[in-house]
């Protein structure tokens, strides 16, 4: 009997420090390394129906109002096909079947969410060909499709948070290939750390994802030598905000999350008066630490408080007209390919 639905969720990640994933920067500095964290609470879903429709289907839950549920044939030219061509393409799948695609996760929002569909595309695919799933191959996969397929510049830790999940996780990015090291926290830790690490989404951001990392390459070629020293600073600091998120030393996790976003806009800059004014808003409130989540420019921004602080930071970040985002990690045994058939 032919099964109904084939439906795939992967998470989004925050990047909470980030010391070289790209390309460029490994070039610089020999290798990089990132500490990221999958959330359960935002996602991705795919699903491939057994029919001939021949449509994509989008669901936005977060912007429902400003980007209202749409429905594509898929000869259509319009971008939001163009990652579900490219995979189709590169796994030689063609069928004709009805495709829907919801989520919860803001657009622009710097949590990575384009190569999370994309994990859960191939995902799906793979699935519905009766081939093996295997997290390392389809974030590689993943990167290659956007990368490389489709000349959208990034970075390479958004495939593998999204493919392997798991909560908290350190990756480093070498010339081998790319190692990722699960991070078992104590869970009063992450307990805590969902009560006072507070995300916003602030607004979309000035420059795609895509740009800031033109940019980002611009700026690292016509000042190599001060982009090295400040990378190679930033990535000691996640080497110690590694430790300290095991050690579960969280005011020195928030102190250096801080030296995290002054070493990022020292790289890249926000792109926007606006995020600095946030910032130093933040930092006025109690924040002892935050950033910018992703490539900058805008999206989302977090920041870890104290518990004395929150009430307060959270009135003064409220009159900005930001949007807090409630969410949960995904604990160490949530897998980042969540597969069903119905």
């Amino acid at each position: 009997m032919l099964s109904l639905k084939t439906i795939c969720r992967t998470p989004v990640r925050i990047n909470l420090a980030n010391g070289g994933d790209t390309d460029y920067y490994l070039k610089e500095i020999g290798w990089g390394c990132v500490v990221n964290v999958t959330l359960s609470s935002h996602f991705y879903e795919f699903a491939i129906n057994d029919d001939e429709d021949a449509t994509l289907d989008i669901v936005d839950y977060f912007d429902y109002i400003a980007n209202p549920n749409r429905t594509y044939r898929l000869e259509s030219d319009v971008s939001e096909l163009d990652l579900l061509k490219a995979t189709m393409k590169e796994l030689d799948v063609d069928v004709k079947n009805s495709f829907f695609l919801r989520t919860n996760v803001p657009m622009q929002s710097g949590l990575g969410g384009s190569s999370a569909l994309n994990v859960a595309m191939i995902s799906a695919l793979l699935q519905k060909k009766g081939e093996s799933i295997d997290p390392h191959k389809i974030a590689a996969l993943s990167y290659d499709i956007e990368r490389k397929r489709m000349n959208v510049p990034g970075g390479y830790q958004d495939q593998y948070a999204s493919a392997y999940g798991s909560g908290f996780n350190y990756m480093e990015f070498r010339k081998d290939g790319v190692n990722v090291n699960k991070m078992e926290l104590n869970e009063d830790v992450i307990e805590k750390l969902e009560k006072n690490l507070l995300l916003f989404y602030i607004a979309k951001r000035k420059f795609s994802g895509s740009r800031m990392h033109d940019l980002q390459k611009e700026s690292a070629e016509k000042n190599a030598g001060k982009i090295k020293e400040l990378l190679i600073e930033k990535r000691g600091n996640v080497l110690k905000i590694k430790d300290a998120l095991l050690s579960g030393d969280l005011d020195s996790f928030g102190k250096l999350l801080l030296k995290e976003g002054q070493i990022k806009t020292k790289l890249t800059g926000t792109g926007n008066e606006f995020f600095e004014s946030v910032m130093a808003l933040a930092l006025e409130n109690g924040a002892l630490g935050g950033k910018i989540s992703g490539a900058g420019s805008g999206g989302c921004m977090f920041f870890y408080v104290p518990d004395e602080k929150i009430e307060g930071f959270r009135n003064a970040i409220a009159s900005t007209g930001a949007v807090e985002l409630n969410y949960r990690f995904q604990r160490s045994y949530e897998p980042g390919i969540l597969l069903k058939t119905l």
